[in-house]
């Protein structure tokens, strides 16, 4: 089958579209499903570079990239009751290293939705990873309830943008930031206040907030002890050494104040997104979508930060 795959750690060119890789079959509690369209994400990035060797990338090379996808499924392995072939699903993989763009993707049966029929593969590929980490962000580390105020950095990216909109259906103000040509774009998100981080850092910004959702992960949650309330939580996206600990210790009722949101898909999450999109209250939106064979150029897309909402890449058929 068809398949993006690399065989080096390395800069995009390393990205390779070969058609000679080995077809998956479903094992018990799997799907298998035809790829039609893929969300490309920061981590996808990330795990093309390296950056997370030794400890958690260790899936040897060569191997296929992405964790989004949307399409059909194919056939179904043992076990597995509510999917059939036909079926339109989305979903993303929970395998660390990824392995689901390709002309066909085993997923496990709780890692997929039914797709919502308001939108087309690209939109449904768009939601999975991106929209999952907002939610879970919010809803599980940060607890947000009705009247709470959240600052939300890097709001018009992948994660940020779904960020406000999740954070405006659980009834929180939402205060974000982002670049000055998104300002109108994150407004119509959504968002209560809008700041143009080139006049004012995330950090500079006037609080109380009951959460800081430091999407890009510039920052540590000391960077806000004035802006955040005695009881708010700083919930960051990057694992490194520090998060890491600090997710652990929460964990362990340490501490709650600094989190690390580690995003699992479940079906669970997946059709509560897919409800908010039947409602009107969820909207992907996409910068630009790209061929499977163009991965490289979406690659360096991805690479710029300077997205405004998903990148994704489409079946040519």
């Amino acid at each position: 089958m068809k398949a993006i795959i690399y065989r080096a750690f390395g800069e995009a060119d390393v990205l390779e579209w070969v058609d000679d890789w080995p077809e998956p079959e479903p094992g018990e509690g799997e799907v298998k499903i035809r790829v039609l369209a893929g969300a490309l994400n920061p981590k996808d990035i990330l795990l093309r570079k390296g950056k997370f060797r030794p400890l958690l990338n260790r899936e040897r090379l060569p191997r296929v990239s992405g964790q989004d996808v949307a399409g059909e499924v194919v056939s179904v392995g043992s076990g597995v009751s509510d999917f059939s072939e036909g079926d339109a699903v989305f979903g993303m993989t929970n395998r660390f290293h990824g392995g689901a763009h390709a002309q066909f993707a085993i997923l496990r049966d709780d890692e997929i939705a039914h797709c919502p029929k308001e939108l087309d593969w690209s939109q449904a590929a768009a939601i999975p990873l991106a929209a999952q980490t907002a939610l879970q962000a919010l809803r599980d580390c940060a607890h947000l309830k009705d009247g709470h105020r959240v600052l939300i950095n890097g709001a018009s990216g992948g994660v940020g943008h779904f960020a406000v909109q999740i954070a405006r259906i659980l009834g929180a103000e939402v205060t974000a930031v982002c670049g000055e040509s998104n300002l109108h774009f994150v407004s119509e998100l959504g968002a209560d206040h809008v700041i143009d981080y080139h006049q004012t850092p995330a950090p500079a910004i006037t609080g109380p907030f009951d959460c800081v959702f430091d999407v890009f992960g510039q920052y540590r949650a000391r960077d806000f002890r004035d802006s955040l309330k005695p009881d708010g939580v700083y919930v960051n996206t990057i694992p490194n050494r520090k998060t890491v600990l600090a997710e652990g210790l929460a964990r362990l009722h340490l501490q709650q104040s600094s989190r690390l949101v580690l995003v699992h898909s479940n079906r669970r999450d997946l059709e509560i997104l897919a409800g908010w999109v039947a409602d009107g209250n969820l909207h992907p939106h996409l910068d630009k979508v790209y061929p499977f064979y163009h991965v490289e150029d979406a690659h360096r897309h991805i690479e710029t930060r300077h997205t405004r909402g998903k990148v994704v890449l489409e079946a040519s058929c």
